[in-house]
């Protein structure tokens, strides 16, 4: 679970302190047996990594230590879980800027530019489409082509196969008709890689191709895998992956059980095969005594339904109603198998008339309680909420941004500057 920032106050205060020993025994880096190499990598490794970085310039062996040491980073790492959210744009209308990695005192660690003569043309676009674990998914075109990005080394880490499965070359002539969503997720049994592309025919049409590849192992280069359809069509404006699990809404609408077109679908990317859908979370509270859910449709266009979306916080799903434009309601899924869910916030958003069409994203729940959410769109923005006191505080504007999401990497492996 993703740790907050130590608090202000006293916290800051023993950091600091810390830091200053750290400098000193760093002016006795000449002078044999002042402070033991050891005893200084124990005090760096209590340092947050805000800090380290700035220690880089001290001496050369300490910004080697800080910049290259794989072993040292992942230490680190593992007792300073420190939340890094990545801000992806559409190269288009962000000056060429790709992603942004920022911590949550707003402060930019990385920025990453569209390489030149990376296999696009200056006139297509490219955009993030998500970003998991360490890795940034990068679209170009109508979203069929996609490369994974690695933030600490700077390069491309994959490029994901290009076309479609051998089961749908016959459709390899409308690839450019196909607008497509792609979900990277990690078997928790095996650690391999899996992305899974569902592809959507348009226009006027709810059919849709999936497909699914492995990143690691195999030998060999990797190809795009037929998978079998679900019972019926995902949505892919919103999904979420969680412990090897992908999540979408589901166009299922069962009569008796749905009041509200919250159903969910899941994919086991260990299995390669679809689970029974949920009953969604407002559906779920609307059943009576009975057991029957009250009468209701997703085509009633009387019934305003508000935004839904799916997200990952803190490693459980969370379905979030947004009634517009003032509030939002975050339901967690408690338990996969009973479908029960639980509503744990109501979120007072106070957006401006201005930003109303603004999609707002929660990332995760900070130790203290507080939530820190992404606003999407021409103006974004990074805030944190206190559900104690109803009331935001802005962290960052991070502009046109189309994707949101946490990078689970240390931030003393992503060097300064841009790449």
């Amino acid at each position: 679970m993703a740790s907050s920032k130590p608090p202000c106050g006293a916290g800051r205060v023993v950091a600091d302190r810390r830091a200053d020993a750290a400098l000193a025994a760093a002016g006795a880096c000449n002078n044999s047996g002042v402070l033991p190499p050891d005893a200084v990598y124990e005090i760096l490794l209590r340092l947050p990594g805000k800090d380290l970085c700035r220690l880089r310039a001290v001496c050369r062996p300490w910004r080697s230590l800080l910049s290259d040491d794989r072993a040292f980073s992942a230490a680190h790492a593992a007792r300073h879980q420190e939340p890094l959210v990545v801000a992806g744009y559409a190269k288009h209308t962000s000056d060429g800027v790709l992603y942004d990695v920022l911590d949550l005192s707003g402060r930019v660690v990385k920025r990453a530019r569209a390489a030149v003569g990376a296999g696009a043309s200056d006139t297509e676009n490219e955009w993030v489409v998500s970003a998991r674990l360490d890795l940034v998914c990068v679209a170009r075109g109508a979203g069929v082509s996609c490369r994974l990005l690695s933030p600490a080394a700077g390069v491309v880490a994959r490029a994901l196969p290009q076309g479609l499965s051998e089961q749908h070359a016959a459709h390899e002539r409308e690839i450019s008709h196909h607008t497509a969503m792609v979900a990277l997720g990690q078997v928790a049994a095996t650690g391999e890689r899996k992305v899974l592309r569902v592809l959507h025919l348009f226009p006027g049409t709810g059919r849709q191709l999936y497909e699914i590849t492995t990143l690691d192992g195999g030998g060999g280069r990797s190809q795009w895998r037929r998978i079998k359809d679900p019972a019926c069509p995902v949505a892919l404006g919103t999904w979420a992956v969680i412990d090897g699990t992908v999540f979408f809404f589901s166009s299922e609408f069962v009569h008796g059980q749905d009041v509200m077109p919250d159903r969910v679908a899941s994919f086991d990317l260990e299995t390669e095969e679809w689970r029974p859908t949920i009953r969604g979370p407002l559906s779920s509270s609307s059943l009576g005594d009975d057991g029957v859910a009250a009468a209701g449709h997703p085509d009633d266009d009387h019934m305003d339904w508000g935004e839904f979306s799916l997200a990952d916080m803190n490693g459980c799903l969370v379905v979030t109603h947004r009634t517009f434009p003032s509030s939002m309601d975050l339901w967690f899924l408690m338990d996969v198998e009973k479908g029960s869910w639980v509503k744990k916030h109501s979120i007072q958003l106070n957006i401006s008339y201005q930003h109303a069409d603004h999609t707002v994203r929660p990332l995760l729940v900070l130790n203290d309680g507080r939530i820190v959410l992404a606003h999407i769109g021409n103006r974004g923005s990074l805030k944190i909420y206190d559900p104690r006191t109803s009331t935001s505080t802005d962290v960052a504007e991070i502009g046109p941004c189309v994707a949101v999401g946490l990078y689970n990497g240390s931030v003393l492996s992503l060097a300064n500057g841009s790449s």
